[in-house]
């Protein structure tokens, strides 16, 4: 069973070193998110890069929060009260259970989460449910190598693999793009 993220380590996701190496703002514009879209974070964590997106997609958009942990999804209400954004909502929720978001959002986003899920292709397969005609995934995850930081090689998934999971829930126009020294960065469509 792959490593999953406790959430006693939220306070990281928020570190210098994270933001250097993720610039949310900038990754999200890597991303194509835009105005009046509706941005589907799952594993949102500490809301790390949701609430830039909500910034991004103005009143006229939407971000859907998704995490498996009271603790982020009680955060995340918490930041979202505080910075005054009110479109921005925070789901329980496991990432594989996406039901009630049924045809939502036009660009959903996983950072560094699915290598830590279990049943990777039935989780890129709700999430495909939850997009909307047109919509679009983008997913960032860890190199192979190096192993400076991260989880063990192991539980990595290379380029192929990626790209098998993604043909197997049925996404197509798959493109792979450098994000630094670390991670790696997929978007496709369905």
């Amino acid at each position: 069973m792959p490593h999953r993220f406790e959430p006693e380590g939220l306070g990281h996701l928020d570190s210098k070193l994270r933001y250097l190496a993720l610039p949310p703002r900038r990754t999200l514009g890597r991303l194509g998110l835009k105005q009046g879209d509706t941005f589907l974070d799952i594993g949102a964590g500490s809301g790390f890069f949701a609430l830039p997106a909500a910034r991004i997609v103005g009143d006229d958009g939407r971000v859907l929060a998704v995490d498996v942990a009271p603790e982020a999804v009680e955060l995340i209400k918490r930041k979202k009260e505080a910075a005054g954004l009110g479109n921005v909502e925070a789901v329980l929720s496991e990432a594989g259970d996406l039901a009630s978001l049924r045809g939502v959002a036009t660009l959903a986003f996983m950072s560094l989460v699915l290598h830590e899920i279990e049943d990777k292709a039935g989780t890129l397969g709700s999430i495909r449910r939850a997009l909307a005609d047109g919509g679009r995934i983008a997913i960032i995850e860890f190199r192979k190598s190096p192993l400076v930081l991260g989880p063990p090689a192991g539980e990595r998934i290379g380029r192929p693999e990626m790209a098998a999971l993604l043909h197997g829930a049925g996404f197509g126009g798959i493109v792979f793009g450098g994000l630094g020294p670390f991670f790696y960065l997929t978007w496709a469509r369905i």
